[in-house]
């Protein structure tokens, strides 16, 4: 997969707190829970959108440059690392948002380990109306 760029990564960073707070929102309030419900709708709709301008940039990015070599400056991580990943949605189209977002939270959580010697478990997850993710990511001995 690509690497996100900074934009595009300020921008679910702050979509990411703005859904939070709305979740926060709705357990203090629970009077405005349909209305928050929608608030949340719209806001995986902006979501998609975000996504579909990274996917674009990324495309016009690759069509406007020559074939790169393979990159010898990144080296491969190494160590064992284990992934356990569960992914619950209504329809195919809210599991590819949720995987989405669960590989974007990840990748994170992966750079993190990889320029520090933690290798305790992280965990993660969100839930909402799409559905919910929660994963636990674990690795023994980074580079």
């Amino acid at each position: 997969m690509e690497k996100v760029d900074d934009l595009t990564r300020e921008k679910l960073r702050e979509w990411q707190m703005r859904r939070l707070e709305i979740k926060d929102r709705i357990q203090s309030h629970p009077e405005q829970t349909l209305e928050l419900s929608r608030v949340l709708d719209l806001m995986d709709d902006e979501h998609a959108e975000i996504l579909s301008q990274a996917e674009m940039i990324r495309t016009g990015e690759v069509a406007n440059e020559p074939e790169p070599p393979a990159d010898p400056a990144a080296p491969p991580l190494t160590g064992a690392y284990t992934l356990q990943l569960n992914v619950a949605a209504q329809s195919a189209e809210d599991l590819r948002r949720l995987l989405d977002m669960a590989v974007f939270e990840l990748q994170q959580q992966v750079t993190a380990m990889a320029t520090t010697a933690d290798t305790g478990p992280h965990c993660g997850g969100m839930s909402g109306s799409l559905g919910e993710y929660r994963f636990e990511l674990g690795g023994q001995g980074n580079a």
